[in-house]
């Protein structure tokens, strides 16, 4: 997620100069991103201007292909010149391309959403017995733990030994939390072209196990000041470790509770989100290729910040009308003391955007509105200090997301 210092000019020059000379892939953002992109003279080729529909307004996204030395100065742009996170998708090629864009455009268009390979959930609250039951089992000091265990790594650089060791660590810390649990299953995913893993663990459904509900959060962290992103410090507290220590938290106090969901649970720390969601985009591509039936997703990123008087604010922009207001329904239910409001982040701003535009429900609680979020993210500065020294806004959404789990699981 964002707020970006200049860099150097070295940097510039290295990233989205003329001189540039990586591979051309192909790319996915809004037109104020693709203007960035024109102003630093980065080469693009074959640009594509495909309609897109958000908040009932029409408007248009760019598929282009661009040099791919240019998307983490791009990243980092978006940040500093939008004020606002990621903004652009990374796609295999320009027919794939095409057609997320299209399928983003459906989900818009739908009232409940399009649903790849999977029929609309009911939205009922009917499972109050057992969410009051695990609700008051959420540790803020379980949270804290998770987070400070995270920015232990120098950084989380979706190229770095230590962003690699971060994932096969967390993988290794959620089998041990599942020891005992024939039903469940921790594995990592490979992703194509750079070393860290995302880690998906997966509690099987009792009664439709092919029915999926997914929480995930990015496990790597940058630091856009420095020019050297394999060695620099990027802690990532806030922006990602808080969403990591969130969703495993809901799985600790899950598995602590001995709970058995009806549908299959699937908990993901994905990589490479920082550079244009490459590891939700790679996931979600598969799922849906493969026919899986996923109803209901769950975005955790940046959840530690109280930069306003509202505890959640529910990104309503290439997200789920009708999930949305299933979320907003639990809070006043069951966290009746939670504020919430609504505000849109903008084309790609996170992992949700990989799973709307491959046709699933998905759902973004953040922890400000946009502007008044995290401001040292993405700095060596995003650490646990900077939200306190505690993971006291990051219970509100573990109990927001366990919620959410057991109310979708268990139907």
């Amino acid at each position: 997620m964002h707020s970006y210092k200049t860099l150097a000019a070295a940097a510039l020059a290295a990233c989205c100069g003329a001189a540039s000379a990586g591979p051309l892939v192909w790319i996915s953002l809004d037109t104020d991103a693709y203007a960035l992109l024109t102003e630093r003279n980065a080469r693009m080729a074959n640009a594509e201007h495909l309609p897109m529909v958000v908040a009932d307004r029409q408007t248009q996204v760019v598929l282009t292909q661009v040099d791919a030395d240019a998307l983490e100065q791009l990243s980092a742009d978006v940040h500093e010149r939008l004020h606002r996170c990621g903004g652009f998708i990374v796609h295999a090629n320009a027919a794939e391309g095409r057609q997320a864009v299209a399928r983003a455009r459906a989900v818009a268009l739908s009232p409940n959403g399009l649903l790849a390979n999977a029929a609309a959930p009911s939205y009922a609250l009917d499972d109050g017995a057992e969410v009051n039951a695990m609700l008051p089992l959420v540790q803020e000091s379980e949270i804290r733990a998770t987070i400070n265990q995270l920015t232990s790594y120098n950084n989380r650089y979706y190229k770095s030994k230590p962003g690699t060791k971060a994932a096969t660590d967390l993988a290794t810390r959620w089998q041990q939390m599942a020891a005992g649990r024939s039903d469940i299953t921790v594995e990592t995913v490979t992703h194509v072209g750079y070393p860290q893993k995302s880690v998906v663990m997966t509690v099987r459904g009792t009664t439709t196990p092919d029915d999926i509900v997914v929480i995930g959060g990015h496990l790597d962290s940058v630091n856009w000041q420095s020019l050297n992103q394999k060695k620099a410090r990027a802690p990532g507290a806030d922006d990602n470790a808080s969403g990591i220590a969130t969703l495993t938290e809901v799985a600790r106090v899950m598995l602590q509770s001995g709970y058995h969901p009806k549908r299959t649970l699937q908990f993901m720390a994905y990589a490479a989100e920082e550079v244009g969601l490459k590891g939700s985009a790679d996931i979600a591509n598969q799922w849906r290729l493969a026919g899986k039936q996923v109803v209901g997703v769950m975005q955790l990123d940046m959840t530690n910040f109280q930069g306003s008087a509202y505890d959640i604010n529910l990104i309503n922009d290439y997200t789920n009308a009708a999930q949305n207001t299933f979320l907003s329904n639990i809070a006043t239910t069951y966290l009746p003391t939670l504020s919430v409001t609504q505000g849109a982040c903008g084309y790609a701003c996170s992992d949700h955007a990989s799973w709307t535009s491959n046709g699933y429900a998905a759902s973004f609680p953040f922890e400000a509105p946009m502007g008044q979020d995290n401001q040292a993210i993405h700095t060596k500065n995003d650490t646990l200090a900077k939200s306190g020294g505690n993971a006291d806004h990051a219970a509100k959404f573990a109990r927001l997301a366990l919620a959410y789990a057991i109310e979708l699981g268990s139907d």
